[in-house]
């Protein structure tokens, strides 16, 4: 696998000193989640050439934070190069680009022709699309629509959960959502399915789109999220 050792200027928060330090830990939270989104735009970018079409699949309607959205707010290229896909009613957000493309669709198969585009650029959306059977389609309506796809997941196994900022305890499924029925029960099994590599990698295998490379994005050597792209050779 190529990695992208990538180490981030974090501190550790001091377990000892947990409850005063509540809002100095969620800073923390926020300045790697701002970190890692900033390496994969600059992964992305450093792969699509200039003039080459995108879906931009997962577009959130809660666009509440400058982190949400960020692929369509750092869109520079003329907007006729651009489209986004959700599963949400998505009419603020694009009364707010007049001038780019949105299309809602039903979580199934994307409403677009075979290879409508250059690329599909996805990140943090398929461990939000259900069970086994919607990641593969999933997967396999990306591959479909696009000559090489772009998208990223969290680590299953890194030691923070960023969802639910539970420790450790996502590393078994049926303690983390019998945790999130008692504590956070917007999430469940069927809106947040976390992967590991080697789930991802059989998962890729299964729905059998095609040669792929795949890296880890770390933070102090652990692996935070992966990175996929689908069109090129494996890595």
């Amino acid at each position: 696998m190529q990695e992208f050792n990538y180490i981030a200027p974090v501190l550790l928060v001091n377990l000892r000193g947990l409850k005063p330090g509540l809002m100095r830990a969620a800073s923390i939270k926020d300045r790697v989640m701002r970190w890692s989104r900033e390496r994969k735009l600059s992964h992305f970018h450093s792969l699509r050439h200039a003039g080459e079409s995108v879906l931009d699949v997962g577009i959130a309607r809660n666009d509440w934070s400058d982190q949400v959205n960020v692929f369509l707010k750092r869109f520079c290229d003329p907007s006729a190069l651009y489209t986004g896909l959700a599963v949400e009613d998505i009419t603020e957000i694009a009364l707010q680009h007049p001038d780019k493309t949105f299309c809602r669709y039903d979580g199934s198969v994307f409403p677009f022709r075979d290879g409508a585009f250059d690329w599909v650029f996805s990140n943090a959306v398929i461990e939000h699309v259900g069970g086994r059977a919607s990641q593969l389609l999933f997967l396999r309506e990306m591959r479909r629509v696009a000559r090489r796809v772009f998208f990223t997941t969290p680590n299953k196994y890194f030691p923070v959960e960023s969802h639910t900022n539970v420790m450790f305890r996502h590393w078994s499924s049926t303690g983390f959502y019998q945790w999130c029925r008692d504590n956070n029960p917007h999430w469940n099994e069927e809106n947040l399915y976390l992967m590991s590599g080697s789930y991802l990698r059989q998962l890729l295998e299964e729905a059998d789109v095609g040669p792929y490379a795949m890296s880890s994005n770390r933070i102090l050597g652990w692996p935070m999220t992966y990175t996929v792209v689908l069109g090129q050779g494996r890595g």
